[in-house]
């Protein structure tokens, strides 16, 4: 039973369960005197409190009529504010309950160890899914589960893969990136999993960038709309849809702007370019209530960004007034320890973490560390540094409090397992809607750079060769962050998904689809890169056939191949003297440097990385939907030009923002 004091009058305010379920009486009914143990009053005008059960922390709320907020033994009643609500449960955390919430480990590792007292649990580039219905997860403060969800599901099969973000910002609408986010979330509802890691509001300067597929568009701009626009998808408006989840912007900070495109490099770079290019983004997203932000593996000026406070703390959190939490990468602060050098990541993933790197990074204000690797030695060495006060108590209250305000602003405290419309709800993976959604974006994603004599749109009644080793792959229209970490090939790990040439047969079932040029009136010759996820764009033992980079070296960058040793400009002369018009469908996440083949292609179309909808080119092709698509970046005449971004002086092949349409 559970009463409260005020005054001289003891007040029934219900009974718990054996479960521990709160039953309210139809009526508050005088019990007659206790002895008080009373706190002060919250507020005069509220009415609504909050019971948190010191067991599992899980709120409850109470209606109640002029009342103290009072410790009674087992129960601790709050208002309901937000802030109430938090210290509610911090009142009753342990130094090893905040640290727990401070750490994001490895889902699989946790699961078959039978659980930890983490904050968050994460699935990284592999294919192993949990699920919240398991007890080692649900018996605490809810674990949010953390995956790269960067353009759809990519890890479930039959999921909705949608244009990768070069692509989206490609459409400049910013309506529809919010109806993607939207639908994302509802999947990932579906798959049990509450935390994104997106969106990317990175603004890529360099092409030789292996993420350059990531980010919107070489322009702020681009990453305000779009970026603010996705996390209104993922969340709702302020945190008011009901599918809503914990979406994340990454990363902080530059890092689309490191020397030579390295990854993970050094951005040499002033502070007036940062908050011209960079940082736009991440106001944007905090105006619209972003949860979460991904600390980066770059430097700055030598300044690695897990363990920069001016950054983080300083800018972010400050100035900016971010009020969520800031996540590590993978092992970023481990990474933090090592040398400044590109190229030099001899420190990551040694199943360590070294007390000076958490000290340094915590300090300067990472909220949550992502330690897959080493969770364990992570939060005994954190607890350690706590009680040696090298990091003070202050600061761990700080990060534990923005955890916990970005599960209850994501309905995690309040519906520990969920939205039950869209939990565990497998018709919403591949959902027909959202695939009409991938559909439009990929046709409003089609940049058309070329178009000689009119040879475009096609005829529904031609005859058409198609070819090419990208024109029936679904996994290469992906890219990156798809059936695994880099991506593959194929298409049986896409159920409903359709490849460009079947969605060609779909679009004009009264085309004749040829065996051979000699055959067709005209050839759609499909090629681009193969899917690669970070660095370069590429990763030591990839088969390199049909790359447009050759492997890199780890001190030299990456060397951009001459696009004739790829057999592309020896086939379409063929074509040609065949006498064949030659329609080239460009499948890549960044433009690069290959002048000779759009100039050998009668009508050139940029397709980007369009994801499981392959019908949305052939809707483009076949001139059912005009081209719309617009440069989200300024496609370079050669690689010498490289970096190419506007108002450089450089004159690039196309401007920022070229398309043509019909």
């Amino acid at each position: 039973m559970i009463f409260a004091q005020f005054g001289s009058e003891r007040v029934f305010l219900g009974s718990l369960n054996y479960q521990g379920q709160h039953s309210a009486p139809a009526e508050l009914v005088s019990e007659g005197a206790l002895s008080p143990s009373i706190l002060q009053r919250s507020s005069a005008e509220s009415n609504a409190f909050l019971l948190v059960r010191k067991a599992g922390f899980l709120p409850e709320t109470l209606t109640v009529t002029s009342l103290d907020a009072k410790d009674l033994g087992n129960i601790v009643l709050k208002t309901d504010p937000l802030e109430a609500r938090i210290d509610s449960v911090m009142d009753l955390m342990s130094l090893d309950d905040k640290i727990g919430q401070m750490t994001q480990g490895n889902a699989e590792g946790g699961t078959s160890s039978g659980g930890f007292n983490w904050g968050s649990a994460l699935q990284g580039g592999g294919g192993y899914l949990a699920s919240f219905a398991n007890s080692a997860w649900s018996k605490n403060i809810p674990v949010s589960y953390g995956k790269d969800n960067v353009h759809g599901m990519g890890d479930v099969a039959g999921a909705t893969i949608f244009p990768h973000n070069i692509g989206l910002g490609a459409t400049r609408d910013s309506a529809l990136v919010r109806r993607i986010g939207e639908a994302i979330a509802k999947e990932m509802w579906a798959a049990n999993i509450d935390l994104n890691f997106s969106p990317s509001i990175g603004v890529p300067r360099d092409e030789r960038w292996g993420r350059v597929y990531e980010g919107y568009g070489e322009t702020p701009e681009l990453a305000v709309e779009m970026g603010a626009a996705m996390v209104r998808g993922l969340q709702g408006d302020k945190y008011n849809a009901d599918w809503r989840v914990i979406s994340t912007a990454k990363h902080f900070l530059a890092d689309g702007s490191t020397d030579k495109g390295y990854d993970r490099g050094n951005a040499n770079i002033s502070d007036q370019e940062l908050r011209e290019i960079h940082l736009p983004g991440y106001e944007a997203v905090v105006e619209q209530g972003v949860l979460s932000v991904m600390a980066s593996f770059n430097q700055i000026n030598g300044v690695h960004q897990h363990i920069d406070s001016l950054r983080m703390t300083g800018w972010l959190k400050t100035e900016l007034a971010f009020d969520g939490y800031i996540i590590a990468d993978w092992e970023g602060i481990e990474n933090s320890r090592t040398p400044g050098e590109a190229g030099d990541y001899s420190g990551q993933n040694t199943g360590t973490s070294s007390s000076e790197s958490i000290r340094k990074a915590i300090n300067a204000g990472i909220d949550m560390g992502m330690v897959p690797d080493s969770y364990r030695s992570f939060s005994s060495t954190l607890k350690s540094l706590v009680n040696s006060g090298d990091v003070s108590q202050n600061r761990i209250d700080d990060a534990v409090r923005r955890i916990l305000r970005a599960k209850f602003r994501a309905g995690r405290m309040d519906n520990p397992n969920g939205p039950s419309e869209y939990r565990s709800k497998s018709a919403l993976i591949g959902a027909s809607a959202h695939r009409d959604i991938a559909r439009e974006a990929v046709r409003k994603s089609m940049v058309l750079l070329k178009n000689e004599s009119g040879i475009l749109p096609i005829s529904k009644n031609a005859k058409v060769f198609v070819t090419g080793i990208f024109a029936e792959n679904i996994g290469y229209q992906c890219g990156g962050w798809t059936r695994g970490w880099q991506g593959g090939s194929g298409n049986s790990g896409f159920p409903g998904g359709t490849n460009i040439l079947s969605g060609m047969k779909q679009v004009a079932p009264s085309a004749t689809f040829t065996s051979s040029a000699q055959d067709a009136d005209l050839v759609v010759y499909v090629v681009g890169e193969k899917p690669y996820a970070e660095w370069y764009g590429d990763y030591r033992g990839h088969d390199f056939e049909g790359q447009i980079f050759q492997s890199y070296d780890w001190g030299g960058g990456p060397t951009f191949r001459s696009i004739e040793s790829l057999g592309y400009l020896s086939q379409i002369d063929e074509y040609h003297n065949a006498g064949k018009k030659v329609v080239t469908v460009f499948i890549t996440g960044r433009p690069l440097p290959i002048s000779p083949l759009i100039t050998a292609s009668d009508a050139f179309m940029v397709a980007w990385l369009p994801g499981t909808e392959g019908a949305g080119v052939a809707d483009v092709l076949f001139g059912d939907h005009a081209p719309t698509g617009k440069l989200p970046h300024s496609w370079p005449a050669s690689a010498s030009q490289i970096p190419i971004n506007v108002g450089d002086g450089k004159t690039p092949l196309y401007e920022y923002g070229y398309g043509l349409s019909y």
